[in-house]
C-alpha cells in the first residue's frame, strides 16, 4: 500500500491546522486507490511470462499489468503453433487475467494500422491485438527522431499524430504517448538536431515543439531512459536535467508521465541500478505517475534467464516487483475538472521514502 505524508499544522493557528487536516485527508485519499502504476513484460524473454511462477510476487501486489511491447507480440504469435498462433499470448495472458488493460509499446505508423482487417493485414493492429484479446488502454509510440522533416512542428505532423491518437482511440487506447529522450549524443551541425547543445536538453526549447504538442494532444508522455545509463551521465552533460524536467512538465500538465526503465550496457547490476536511479529521481522531484520495465539489451523471446522469476536478482520481473513496493508514483487532484495540484505517493512509512506536494502549473 502506499501512503502520503502532511505537513504539520502551525501551533495555535486553527484555520492552518484545519487545513492541515483537510490537506491530508486530501492526499491519504489520493493515495488510497492507485491501482496498477507498474507494467512489466516487454522484449527479452517475453514468451517466458506463460509460467505463473514467474510472477507470483510480482502480480500479488496488485500494482502490476501487462507490457505489450508490439514487437514482443508480433514474435509472440509467430513462435506460436500454425494452427494456433496465439497460443503462447492466450498463456500469457491467462496468467496476467484481472490485471486490466495493458500497456503497449508502439511504432509511428499511418492511421489504418489500427483499423485495417486481421485477415489482410497480419502484421497490424487488429491482427496482432484485438484478435489476441489484448486491449491496451496506453500505448507509448517511438516517433521518428529522423530526417530533420519528421521532427519539424509542421501542419503535416501534426495532422498526422492527431489522425493516429483519434485511430487509436477507436481501439481503446485512451493515452497516447510520445517516447522522448536526447539517448544519441548532440553533434554541431547535423540537421536532426538543434544548434546548440542547451536547445538539446531542454524540453521547452523549440527544438521539442512538436515532441509537447505530440504529448499534450495524447494525453501522455513516455521517457526512454535506462537505469545506468541515466547513472552514467546519458548522452552528456544536460541529460540527467532534461528526464527530470519531462517528468515534471508532464506531470504538472496532468498527463500520463511514464517513465521506461531498462539495463543498457549490461543486465547484471539492473536491480541496484534501478533502485540508485528512482531515487535520484525522488532528490529531485521527479516523480512519474508510472513506470514501465522491459528489457531491450537483449531481445530474445525466450530469454527466460532475462525475464525471470521475480525472485531472482536484476531479472525484469524482480526489478518490476521491487518498483511495485518501493517506488513512489505521482497522482493528480483536479477540482471541478481543474487540475490543481498532486501528491507524491511512497511506499509505507517503513520505506522511508519523503511525500512531496505540488503546486499546479501556471
Amino acid at each position: 500500500m502506499l501512503t502520503a505524508m502532511t505537513a504539520p499544522a502551525i501551533p495555535g493557528n486553527a484555520r492552518s491546522s484545519s487545513h492541515a487536516r483537510s490537506h491530508s485527508v486530501t492526499e491519504a485519499r489520493a493515495c488510497a486507490n492507485l491501482g496498477r502504476y507498474v507494467s512489466v513484460g516487454g522484449t527479452a524473454g517475453f514468451n517466458a511470462l506463460v509460467n505463473p511462477d514467474f510472477t507470483t510476487a510480482l502480480l500479488a501486489t496488485g500494482h502490476v499489468r501487462l507490457y505489450e511491447h508490439a514487437t514482443a507480440i508480433a514474435t509472440a504469435i509467430t513462435d506460436g503453433p500454425p494452427s494456433k498462433p496465439y497460443a503462447i499470448l492466450s498463456a500469457i495472458e491467462s496468467v496476467f487475467g484481472g490485471t486490466g488493460p495493458g500497456e503497449a509499446e508502439l511504432g509511428l505508423l499511418g492511421s489504418n494500422y489500427f483499423t485495417l482487417p486481421a485477415s489482410g493485414y497480419p502484421g497490424y493492429y487488429q491482427y496482432q491485438f484485438v484478435n489476441s484479446g489484448l486491449s491496451p488502454d496506453a500505448a507509448n509510440v517511438n516517433v521518428p527522431y529522423r530526417p530533420a522533416s519528421a521532427i519539424k512542428f509542421d501542419r503535416k505532423n501534426v495532422q498526422a499524430w492527431e489522425a493516429w491518437v483519434q485511430a487509436g482511440k477507436s481501439v481503446g487506447i485512451a493515452s497516447m504517448a510520445p517516447v522522448i529522450a536526447p539517448n544519441a549524443a548532440w553533434k554541431r551541425g547535423s540537421p536532426i538536431f538543434p544548434p546548440t547543445r542547451r536547445e538539446y536538453y531542454d524540453l521547452n526549447s523549440s527544438f521539442y515543439d512538436l515532441a509537447r504538442f505530440e504529448a499534450l494532444y495524447g494525453g501522455g508522455i513516455a521517457l526512454d531512459t535506462p537505469s545506468d545509463f541515466f547513472l552514467e551521465g546519458g548522452s552528456g552533460p544536460g541529460y540527467q536535467r532534461f528526464i527530470e524536467q519531462a517528468i515534471r512538465w508532464g506531470t504538472a500538465h496532468g498527463l500520463r508521465t511514464t517513465v521506461l526503465v531498462s539495463p543498457y550496457a549490461t543486465r547484471r547490476s539492473f536491480t541496484e541500478d534501478t533502485e540508485k536511479f528512482v531515487r535520484m529521481l525522488l532528490a529531485s522531484r521527479a516523480v512519474p505517475t508510472e513506470w514501465a520495465v522491459d528489457d531491450y539489451e537483449v531481445t530474445r523471446p525466450n530469454d527466460a534467464k532475462a525475464m525471470g522469476p521475480d525472485t531472482h536478482r536484476n531479472t525484469t520481473t524482480e526489478v518490476g516487483l521491487w518498483l511495485a513496493d518501493h517506488a513512489p508514483v505521482y497522482v493528480p487532484t483536479s477540482e471541478n475538472r481543474t487540475l490543481v495540484g498532486g501528491t507524491i505517493c511512497r511506499p509505507a512509512p517503513s520505506q522511508s521514502i519523503p511525500r512531496t506536494a505540488y503546486s499546479s502549473p501556471s
